[in-house]
């Protein structure tokens, strides 16, 4: 009759090694850092870097500190917390790239912004000369006119002519002098004119009393700033 022996139990650490464990969390963390280190190269997009970044970074730690113990994950551990890292500093770099470019985009766009202000002969801001602009419009009317129910008012004409080489708005302002004192002001507008272009402002505004300039002997109507813009 043969002995029965009781079945042996494998002791651990005697036999086969045991399977290392998973680390989805060193995994997870380096899927995230990847995507964020492409999505930094796209500015303004790029502000999804953080949550991918963070989330990367946090992953990528407690995924290296389980590695210790699984003997698994330590790599990808790693290049999460590298690419996430990276990623920010990406972020950072492209974005200043981008707004500094918009910005110098926005300071040339100004200057070839042609605007230039003349008053009293002198000119305020840059670009033509006071000549060039003074000279693309006059006054041709500054009288009192009669007008609905009797009422005496000021009536103020400005032609324009477009002397320059493109397309120009202006904008004139005055005062209104009687008898060499100041009664009221004016304000004239022309808009888009083409080069070479003729307008007459009938419709000139003018701020006038009307007890004022209805005795006066002399009317003048002094311009005071004129503008010329390009758009």
């Amino acid at each position: 009759m043969s002995q029965q022996y009781p079945p042996q139990t494998q002791q651990p650490g005697n036999g086969e090694p045991q399977q290392p464990g998973s680390n989805g969390l060193a995994t997870t963390a380096l899927v995230l850092g990847i995507i964020a280190v492409v999505v930094s190269f796209i500015p303004v997009v790029n502000v999804v870097v953080w949550p991918l970044a963070i989330l990367g970074l946090i992953f990528g730690a407690i995924g290296l500190s389980k590695a210790g113990k699984v003997h698994k994950g330590k790599g990808a551990g790693i290049t999460g917390l590298i690419t996430s890292a990276v990623a920010i500093i990406m972020f950072f770099a492209m974005n200043a790239l981008f707004f500094s470019a918009v910005d110098k985009a926005s300071e040339e766009l100004d200057k070839s912004y042609d605007s230039t202000t003349v008053g009293d002969g002198k000119s305020k801001t840059g670009g033509a000369k006071d000549s060039e602009v003074m000279k693309d419009f006059k006054v041709t009317k500054c009288d009192v006119v009669t007008g609905d129910f009797d009422i005496k008012e000021m009536a103020v004409h400005v032609e324009y002519v477009n002397k320059g080489d493109r397309r120009y708005s202006y904008l004139v302002e005055g005062e209104v002098l009687a008898d060499g004192k100041k009664v009221g002001d004016f304000m004239s507008t022309a808009e888009n004119l083409a080069k070479g272009q003729k307008f007459t402002d009938k419709d000139a505004g003018a701020l006038v009393n009307a007890d004022e300039i209805k005795d006066a002997k002399k009317l003048e109507c002094k311009t005071i700033e004129a503008s010329r813009t390009d758009f």
